[in-house]
């Protein structure tokens, strides 16, 4: 990397890690209800994930749709009001669907090279009709697997995770914001990452905290499911919206962090009503 794109990745101290995080909050507050449909539609298609050859291309289109909703708090910055049709609106763009196309098929492929490293040769172990069957959507099987293989496989995915959202944290906006070749915005995205590596574990240990209760909820409610008692109507409503409210504060977070590291610059008055024009378009 040269030492003109380093100058022009900023560093921040690590407190400025709290303040991207209550700036999140703010930046929803603004836009509460039209933030919220958007995160709720982004649920929607992450849900497809879970079916076959559909979830492939779902998971392959998640920086297209990551794009969409680091548009949509940018649409909030610059005093605007986001439409739905925020979300889709990087699959309206030629050059940049085409780059994060092919970021989210690097980041797929090394996610599954990371999980078959980790994975090499337990898998093996498994027999054969045991596999079949919960091919075939037969949970009970599982409970044929070692526990440890169990663990392993999930540890496997966590870290295959993590390496792909790593990669693409600031990938995505540097392309879709920047304008950014993949290659460059892998190796500037990287940069940006360890130059504020401080503030950045700030923001996670804030939101890893916030996730705990965010996890403990869902975990009751599946057990309740799981065990057969009937979950109250408040809580599946505190359901249905804890998941977009935690992501949009994920994504809020993301877009400061962003914005202030490889500062980028905001619409003024005029470029705000013409943006405002071209979403409603």
């Amino acid at each position: 990397m040269s030492e003109q794109t380093r100058q022009d990745i900023r560093k921040f101290p690590a407190a400025r890690g709290l303040a991207w995080v209550t700036g999140s909050l703010a930046l929803m507050k603004r836009q509460a209800v039209r933030l919220l449909l958007i995160s709720l539609f982004f649920q929607l298609f992450l849900s497809l994930s879970q079916a076959d050859v559909l979830g492939l291309l779902v998971i392959l289109c998640l920086p297209v749709l990551s794009a969409g909703m680091l548009h949509a708090f940018y649409t909030v910055d610059c005093g605007l009001k986001p439409s739905l049709a925020v979300l889709f609106m990087p699959f309206t763009a030629s050059k940049g669907l085409g780059r994060l196309l092919l970021l989210g098929g690097f980041v797929l492929l090394l996610g599954i090279l990371v999980v078959s490293l980790i994975l090499a040769g337990q898998v093996t172990d498994i027999d054969t009709g045991v596999l079949s069957r919960i091919e075939g959507g037969d949970i009970e099987a599982l409970q044929l697997i070692d526990p440890q293989l169990i663990e392993n496989a999930i540890m496997a995915m966590a870290i295959g995770a993590a390496v792909s959202g790593t990669i693409s944290y600031f990938s995505v906006p540097l392309i879709w914001f920047k304008k950014r070749a993949v290659g460059g915005a892998v190796t500037s995205g990287l940069a940006g990452l360890a130059r504020n590596w401080r503030p950045l574990l700030v923001v996670g240990l804030i939101l890893g905290l916030l996730a705990v209760p965010v996890g403990l909820l869902f975990s009751f409610f599946y057990l309740s499911v799981l065990s057969g008692a009937a979950a109250s109507s408040w809580l599946a409503i505190l359901m249905l919206f804890a998941g977009p409210i935690f992501q949009l504060l994920l994504f809020g977070t993301q877009y400061l962090a962003f914005r202030d590291i490889f500062d980028l610059e905001i619409a003024a008055e005029g470029g705000r009503e013409q943006q405002g024009d071209q979403l409603v378009a």
